[in-house]
């Protein structure tokens, strides 16, 4: 049963990163699959742990925002060490 909650956000986020794209945009395939598995693995690891849906949206959202501004400050270093 905990495998398929993996599996089904998994899908979930993957539906919403293929759908977000804009037409004609280079694909790395690498990254339309490792953040949406991340981001269900996070979910899952909530899930385990009996936290309320709404709380599991909102830790994802923090945890994006808290992305989105670390890789705004750190931008060029992320991109040598994954380049």
């Amino acid at each position: 049963m905990e495998f398929g909650i993996f599996i089904f956000y998994f899908f979930l986020f993957l539906i919403f990163f293929v759908f977000s794209r804009k037409k004609g945009e280079k694909t790395n395939y690498k990254i339309i699959l490792a953040i949406p598995a991340l981001l269900a693995f996070f979910v899952f690891i909530l899930s385990v742990v009996k936290v309320y849906f709404m709380y599991k949206i909102l830790l994802v959202l923090i945890g994006a925002g808290l992305f989105i501004l670390t890789y705004w400050h750190w931008g060029t270093s992320i991109r040598k060490w994954f380049g």
